[in-house]
């Protein structure tokens, strides 16, 4: 069976430009696909559908019933209000696989693909995942709105995520978290199971590891305000759309450092997890002793996440791969050698990929 990833996920609106609408598709880690644009093409990988459209509409009604005529095996989600008796009946009529409230949390429509789709994952792995999930979503909207961060909610998700790699074990974990097909939230979701594990693995008290593990689940939240098309590119990016996800960790840090009670550290390592040790990194070339343990910690799970990731224009490396090219970093005096040594006496890169 293909994972939710492969398969792939869309999400129909009537609004593509509007805030909230692409507030959720950010949640979701997709770009909000126009009711009007929605065509034949786009079911060729016969995909998870999301529809967040006006089923009062018969324009609506009747495009959906001409392209959902032939059943896929993907996922149909619909979002509509359960008390409004035309919705849900438009629902039906399209033969909805799910019909949940309008704006329902990423982990709600997670959950409800990993039950479609019957992926088997051990309970204490789905609440933490879930409330990861949830708390990213959170964190995510809580910078594109500028409010307040839910700090406690962050370092109850980070509590829950120890809980359930100590218990079930970082290998399951991780694998439960590539079933979900969520952009930019899969990758902090890796980089934090494997900073976790990095953290723990290095006998850390569990306080620090609590700090290790929230620094990694919110090292990327700056993103939320980068244009997805630029996030979710199927291709390197441009020397212009570079310049722009470069200013991620400062957007990050700059949000936290107002509307979060984040510990100053973990703080530091949003802001500086792009730094290298020889200074040639950003946003602003520190080097040595300028970058901190729990940023050493979070740069090199970084990296070696999104080098075992896949994407949709580079296969993953191996967990031997991905780590020869940390063993390279460290060669050049960019990562701590010690620190990389300590990495590959860690379960994480023997069943990662």
């Amino acid at each position: 069976m293909r994972d939710i990833q492969d398969r792939g996920l869309l999400y129909i609106t009537e609004n593509t430009s509007s805030f909230e609408y692409k507030a959720y598709g950010r949640a979701l880690g997709i770009e909000p696909l126009g009711i009007r644009e929605f065509n034949t093409e786009h079911l060729k990988l016969d995909p998870n559908l999301i529809f967040d459209v006006d089923l009062r509409s018969n324009t609506t009604m009747h495009k959906l019933k001409t392209m959902l005529n032939r059943r896929g095996t993907g996922c149909r989600i619909f979002l509509v209000d359960t008390s409004a008796r035309t919705g849900m009946a438009g629902a039906r009529i399209l033969d909805a696989d799910h019909v949940l409230p309008p704006r329902s949390g990423a982990d709600v429509i997670h959950a409800a693909l990993r039950e479609f789709h019957g992926m088997v994952v051990k309970p204490e792995i789905t609440r933490s995942v879930d409330t990861g999930i949830a708390a990213l979503d959170g964190g995510f909207r809580s910078l594109l709105r500028d409010e307040i961060f839910d700090t406690a909610g962050m370092e109850n998700a980070s509590s829950q995520i120890i809980d359930a790699i100590d218990s079930a074990g970082v290998d399951d974990w991780m694998a439960t978290v590539r079933g979900y097909h969520v952009g930019t939230f899969q990758h902090c979701m890796l980089v934090t199971a494997t900073a976790s594990s990095f953290a723990r693995q290095l006998g850390m008290r569990r306080s620090d590891v609590i700090k290790v593990t929230a620094a990694a689940l919110v090292h990327d939240i700056g993103k939320s305000a980068i244009p997805i098309e630029i996030l979710d590119k199927n291709g390197p990016l441009t020397p212009a759309e570079t310049q722009t996800m470069r200013h991620h960790p400062a957007i990050g840090h700059d949000y936290l450092a107002r509307k979060s009670r984040i510990a100053a550290d973990a703080l530091r390592s949003v802001r500086s997890h792009h730094e290298f040790l020889d200074g040639s990194g950003y946003p602003d070339g520190l080097s040595g002793t300028e970058i901190d343990d729990i940023t050493r910690i979070i740069t090199i799970s970084d990296i070696y996440a999104a080098l075992v990731e896949r994407r949709a224009y580079k296969p993953p490396k191996s967990p031997d791969e991905a780590y020869a090219v940390l063993e390279g970093l460290a060669a050049k005096g960019k990562l701590e050698l010690a620190l990389v040594r300590a990495f590959g006496k860690v379960s994480i890169h023997k069943k990662a990929a």
